[in-house]
């Protein structure tokens, strides 16, 4: 016997419209690619490198970003035309309505972070590359994104920071001016020549080649106290890396180690 009932049209079989299903979908998807790869693979790259050569990384990589959800989104609304399936996008304006409330409780965090990722992509100060301290951590910005900032400690970490914590937060941006001071305090004791300690420190900051001579080196006695001086050594170095500012530091320490020895000065311990 055959499977078709009594009057059906041919169109009406279950095989044509699986065949015109399967057909419509794989238009979707078609369509799809071939607008998102254009998109992705031809307009993106082609933008970053227009915006590169105009404006800083980080607003460039914000807008870059921006860029790729608007393909998707064209290349979504372009598939749906082509496979007949545009109808979808018409919802309700009750249902909207219910989307809507339903999505503003849901995603207040997200909007915050949204929010606060617009202040930090437009503020100058704040750029990928820089090594920024916050609360009690430390790391080099990695990447900005609309909802989180990346950041790698130098632990070699890769933190995953909210937005809004860090528009709500003190952020230290230890490279942005420059130069920048590197002060240290020595504790010696108070029998000491305070006078002979403060020419060894200047000496030895005018010595290395990477500490600048203006502003100049200074020295001053920040306390007395138990049979201690503390004599704090203020210098300025140029283009402050962290990597720069802790060998530099390494290496004056250790020099002024060596001369403090070398006179017979004792640094008491702590």
């Amino acid at each position: 016997m055959s499977g078709v009932a009594p009057g059906a049209e041919p169109s009406e079989l279950p095989t044509d419209r699986y065949i015109e299903l399967a057909w419509s979908v794989g238009e979707f998807a078609v369509a799809f690619a071939a607008v998102y790869a254009v998109g992705r693979w031809v307009l993106e790259p082609l933008v970053e490198r227009t915006l590169d050569a105009r404006i800083n990384r980080t607003a460039a990589n914000a807008l870059v970003k921006g860029i790729r959800v608007g393909v998707l989104v064209v290349a979504l609304r372009v598939a749906l035309d082509v496979a007949d399936y545009g109808y979808l996008l018409s919802i309700p304006p009750t249902v909207v309505a219910a989307l809507t409330v339903a999505a503003g409780f849901a995603s207040r965090d997200i909007a915050s972070n949204l929010v606060s990722g617009v202040f930090i992509v437009t503020d100058p100060e704040f750029n990928i590359g820089d090594w920024i301290q916050w609360r009690d951590r430390e790391g080099v910005i990695e990447d900005i994104s609309f909802r989180v900032t990346r950041i790698r400690t130098f632990d070699n970490e890769l933190l995953t920071v909210p937005n809004s914590q860090l528009a709500t937060s003190a952020v230290v941006n230890a490279v942005a001016k420059s130069p920048r001071r590197v002060s240290y305090t020595f504790h010696v004791g108070d029998d000491a020549d305070l006078g002979r300690v403060a020419e060894m420190l200047v000496a030895e900051a005018e010595r290395h080649e990477e500490i600048l001579d203006r502003p100049t080196p200074s020295v001053r006695v920040v306390d007395l106290d138990a049979g201690r001086a503390g004599v704090q050594t203020r210098f300025w170095i140029d283009r402050p890396s962290r990597e720069a500012l802790v060998r530099i530091r390494s290496e004056y320490l250790r020099r002024t180690s060596v001369r403090f020895a070398a006179e017979g000065i004792e640094l008491p311990a702590e």
